[in-house]
């Protein structure tokens, strides 16, 4: 049995991902990706910030 989960859940959950990898790159590989670390937690926090917008979009949708 398939279940689709909502987009904002998705969109959330690849930001945290995406933030975490970008921890890693930072911290353990600093000479080598470091930077490439900082640019994964910014997008990472893009992709939060998207799916925390998605979800009040579509509770106040559902309010209306």
């Amino acid at each position: 049995m398939s279940t689709k989960t909502e987009k904002y859940k998705r969109n959330i959950f690849l930001g945290i991902i995406i933030i975490a990898l970008g921890i890693t790159f930072t911290t353990t590989m600093k000479d080598s990706v470091g930077a490439f670390g900082i640019v994964f937690i910014a997008i990472g926090g893009l992709f939060f910030i998207i799916g925390m917008s998605q979800k009040r979009k579509g509770k106040e949708n559902k309010n209306k």
